[in-house]
């Protein structure tokens, strides 16, 4: 076999040990941090994790939009894989501030929650809004912990009312309105911009996968001259 073909081959191989399937949208990057490829954001793990620190209306996580959004922004996650201290969320965006996009949107378009709940986590549009309905199920990859079947504050102001409302998504049902600012205390889901580095394998076994992959290549090259 070349010996050049063979350090590319196994240059490419350690390669894909990082880079993983690229047809897959959500990737566990450790330190409850899940990554989406798609819309190049890292989401908390814990998909509320205001209500994991007993904050909020008697601990539950709930708050109405303006403590969420101050509490949001001034969030502190410490990352215990990467020893670092991410310190720059906020609420997810809805993109288009429509009456359009009032309802259900399973497309995903047109907000990082309706891309979240239709799309990533694959689940249903129910609607008859009734909350004693089961919660939604798919076989989707759902890597989240601590998700609540309730509404969640999107951080984007509507222009479409004069008083004060912001855009909203319910996880029972697939619903997206907006609502006051101040009247309604929902849930609160921390995302960031962008991704954070992967989890490097260990020297031993990326070395030992490695040689793994050189011996297959050799036996085949043997095979093939005989």
């Amino acid at each position: 076999m070349d010996k050049n073909l063979l350090l590319v081959s196994i240059a490419f191989f350690t390669a894909c040990l990082f880079t993983g399937p690229t047809r897959a949208a959500l990737f566990d990057r450790g330190g409850g941090l899940i990554y989406d490829t798609v819309l190049d954001v890292t989401w908390l793990q814990d998909a509320s994790y205001a209500e994991t620190l007993g904050l909020g209306v008697q601990g539950s996580g709930k708050m109405n939009w303006v403590d969420a959004d101050n509490w949001v922004s001034n969030l502190q996650f410490y990352d215990n894989v990467r020893d670092v201290t991410w310190n720059d969320w906020r609420m997810p965006a809805t993109f288009i501030d429509k009456f359009d996009s009032v309802g259900f949107d399973e497309t995903g378009q047109s907000s990082e929650m309706a891309y979240m709940y239709y799309v990533n986590l694959g689940f249903e549009a129910n609607p008859s809004l009734d909350v004693n309905d089961p919660i939604p199920m798919s076989g989707n990859y759902n890597p989240f912990d601590n998700l609540q079947y309730r509404s969640y504050w999107s951080d984007t102001l509507t222009d479409l009312t004069t008083s004060a409302r912001a855009w909203n998504l319910h996880f029972h049902f697939g619903y997206q309105n907006f609502t006051g600012i101040l009247s309604d205390e929902l849930n609160i889901w921390a995302v960031r911009d962008g991704n954070v580095s992967p989890v490097p394998l260990p020297p031993a076994i990326l070395l030992m996968l490695s040689g793994l992959a050189i011996l297959s290549m050799l036996r085949r090259d043997k095979k093939a001259q005989h």
